[in-house]
This record gives structure tokens, C-alpha cells and sequence, in this order.
């Protein structure tokens, strides 16, 4: 039996625009570094990252069956392409790739692309972050390595930092987050605050904790911290002035304040606010942190899945989007993929694709595909839901890698001899 697709092959970027102009050459070197610095972060190896973003080269074709996304960088107004780049924005817009236009006013941005590129959304340079960062996210969620689902969670303490959660929560809603606050989140009136507020931990892809003075003395957010430890979940604690970094969470980046960052004298309360520049680099560093995050519960996922496995005498493989190919002594195969956070229909959807594409390509394997998931934090509620799928839904099911040994004890293949 063939290999699946999905076990071999790279990642694509390809890099467009005017061409010969030399400031695409330079930011496409920078952002390479922070796409190579997000692939550390996730635990991905970098021979499978290629980049294509030299205008002349007709020998560098798009691979059209690997994960592949595109920039264009809109920098003189009405760019010509190259005849090859002109051939390559044709293939992408005829695969439906995802293309990333971007310029560096986006008043002006009709005017700095080609007409095909003009009807796609783009963004500014300011937008990408001061090193690229959230271009390199927004090109991580094209290759399926960053969910599209951009949670994020702030823990404070309302009567010191609740200016401070407001204006973060606003400029990093506007970054395109999904963020909750819990004055800002919304939560219906009679359902269980603590339950959901665990919940929404359980869904995020990194916290933001405002460690001012007496963060610690309330009992909530101490208790956010443990959940978040137990959870895997990686932290961006904020440091007030005078703060430290201590040993309150396990999976801590910490970036210092100090008075020169607020707007006036205050740093406390309703009317404390940082100045925008600072609010850029703490979304910037969220941005940053992202990738280790993902990476870091993916790679918990993971090793507790193989670890069973292989005691029932299974083999794991990795594929390119890091799922995960169950192999039995008998030869038979699964795929299993590892959802970071809570189970819902898109990531079905995404596992039923993947499946559908390696069957199409020659595949075989002995069941339905498997959603592995963490249940910690995740309401009961949901749980039940889950479990109703599973009943009613037979071309995927989900797993708890707590019950991962029981199931892998049941499907296991015959002893080798």
C-alpha cells in the first residue's frame, strides 16, 4: 500500500509582486525568519518549508497537491507581474489558495494591486507586526498548522486593571481575536459564570494575565493559573511595575512594564491606560506566543496518545498537517487528529476532508477517522454532546485521551509473531 499524501511532501509560500523590486526581497527574508521561528515553536520541521518568491524562476513550479499559500506585496501602484508570477497567481486563484495581499496603506489599496488580487482582503505592513508575526500566524493557519479560531483569554483583577483589559481587549479583538473578558464576554443569564469561564480556558490559545500587585490575592485568578497549568495552556503575564517574574505558572513568557508605558502618572484602575506602542508589542508578543502554545498542547497530545499506542503494540506516524496515522501489528491504519481545544463541527469537517483526500489518493484505512481531544476544563454539557455524535454520527467519532488506552486496547490487531 502507497503512503498517504499527507505523510510526505512540504509546505509552500509563494512570494508575488512588481517585479525586480528589492523591498520584496527584503521583507520576504524577514518574514521567512519569523514563519521558521513559528515552525520551531510548533515543533515542525523546516526541510518541509519551501519557499518560491523569485519572479524569474520557471524552474520553482507549485507543487498543486501540498498545503500552499501566497503574499502579494503591493508596493508601487498598478505592479506588473513577471510572466512566471503571472502564470503562478493564476494557478492559485484557479486552486482557491489563499492569497494575502499586502500593502502599505490600505486607503490605497485598489490602486497598489493587480485587478485579480483587488477583490481578495488585504491588510497593511503595520497590520503584520513589527517581525512579521501575524502575517506568519494568518500563513500557519493556510497550511493548516494554526487553527483559524483565534481565542484568547485575559486573567486580571478588576479593581486594579480592568483600563488596562479594556483597552487590550479592544486592540486585540481588533487584531482579529476572539477574546474574553468577563465583563466583555457573553454569558446568558442563569448559566453556571465559573463553569463556562473554565470552558472558554479549556478553548484558548494563550492567556494574558495582568500580574499587578494583588493579582494573586483573589481566588479566582489563582485558580485560573492552576487550570491553566493543567491545561498545558501557555501564559503572557503582563508585569506590572515592580512585579517580578515568579513561579506562578509552569508555561509563563513574561513581558515587564514599567511607568513609562502608561499614559500619565496612573497605572492602576479604571483610568489606567499604556500607550499605544506598548499595546502594539503586547499583541505582537500574543502573536509570537501562539505557535509555542498550539505547539506545546499538540506535542502533549501527542505523547500520551503514542505512549499507549505503543504499549498495545501499535506504531505512530506523523503526517505534514501533524496528525497522526495509527498503524496495528496487523498492517491495518487510523487517522487520528489531534484537535487542540474543544471538539466542534469545523474540525469534523476538516478531519472528514483529509480522510476523503487520502482515500482518493489510494489510502485504505480500517475505520472512520478519530478526533483526539484533552477534556480538561471542557463542560459536561459538551461532553454529552460529544458522546451523541459519536451514537449518531458514523463517518468520525471523538476521544477523550483520557480514554484513549481502552480504545486502543479494543481496536488493536493480532500479536505479531
Amino acid at each position: 500500500m502507497n503512503p498517504p499524501l499527507s505523510l510526505t511532501g512540504n509546505y509552500q509560500l509563494v512570494v508575488l509582486g512588481q517585479e525586480g523590486n528589492p523591498k520584496i526581497t527584503e521583507y520576504t527574508i524577514r518574514l521567512i525568519a519569523s514563519v521558521q521561528r513559528a515552525f520551531d515553536n510548533l515543533g515542525v520541521n523546516q526541510k518541509k518549508f519551501l519557499i518560491n518568491f523569485k519572479s524569474n524562476d520557471e524552474n520553482t513550479d507549485i507543487d498543486r497537491r501540498m498545503p500552499t499559500v501566497a503574499v502579494f506585496f503591493g508596493l508601487v501602484p498598478s505592479p506588473v507581474l513577471s510572466n512566471t508570477d503571472s502564470k503562478r497567481l493564476k494557478t492559485l486563484l484557479d486552486d482557491g489558495i489563499l492569497i494575502i495581499p499586502i500593502v502599505e496603506n490600505i486607503t490605497n489599496f485598489s490602486t497598489m494591486v493587480t485587478p485579480e488580487v483587488a477583490a481578495l482582503n488585504g491588510c497593511s505592513l503595520a497590520d503584520c507586526g513589527n517581525d512579521f508575526e501575524r502575517l506568519a500566524a494568518r500563513i500557519l493557519e493556510g497550511f493548516g498548522l494554526l487553527r483559524e479560531k483565534r481565542r484568547l483569554f485575559i486573567s486580571y483583577r478588576r479593581v486594579e486593571s480592568s483600563g488596562v483589559a479594556t483597552q487590550l481587549y479592544e486592540a486585540l479583538d481588533a487584531a482579529g481575536f476572539d477574546v474574553f473578558l468577563d465583563t466583555q464576554g457573553v454569558i446568558r443569564p442563569g448559566e453556571p459564570f465559573q463553569e463556562i469561564l473554565w470552558h472558554r480556558l479549556a478553548d484558548t490559545d494563550v492567556a494574558v494575565v495582568l500580574d499587578t500587585p494583588n493579582f494573586l490575592a483573589s481566588r479566582w485568578t489563582e485558580e485560573e493559573l492552576a487550570r491553566a497549568n493543567t491545561s498545558n495552556i501557555q501564559l503572557l503575564q503582563i508585569l506590572w511595575p515592580g512585579q517580578t517574574e515568579g513561579a506562578t505558572a509552569a508555561f509563563s513568557m513574561f513581558h515587564p512594564l514599567s511607568n513609562s508605558d502608561f499614559v500619565g502618572s496612573n497605572t492602576l484602575g479604571l483610568s489606567a491606560q499604556l500607550k499605544d506602542l506598548e499595546v502594539s508589542k503586547i499583541v505582537d508578543a500574543v502573536e509570537g506566543l501562539r505557535a509555542r502554545a498550539f505547539g506545546a498542547r499538540h506535542a502533549f497530545l501527542v505523547r500520551e496518545f503514542a505512549i499507549e499506542a505503543r504499549s498495545e503494540g501499535m506504531q505512530v506516524l506523523t503526517t505534514l498537517e501533524r496528525n497522526l496515522i495509527l498503524a496495528a501489528s496487523n498492517g491495518s491504519r487510523t487517522l487520528v487528529m489531534p484537535a487542540i481545544g474543544i471538539p466542534d463541527a469545523e474540525r469534523y469537517e476538516w478531519l472528514g476532508r483529509l480522510y476523503q483526500r487520502d482515500l482518493d489518493n489510494g489510502s485504505n484505512y480500517a475505520q472512520p477517522p478519530i478526533l483526539l481531544y484533552d477534556q480538561t476544563g471542557i463542560r459536561s454539557r459538551w461532553l454529552q454532546h460529544l458522546e451523541w455524535l459519536n451514537d449518531n454520527i458514523a463517518c468520525a467519532r471523538s476521544l477523550s485521551i483520557t480514554d484513549a488506552k481502552k480504545w486502543l486496547s479494543k481496536i488493536k490487531g493480532p500479536s505479531a509473531t
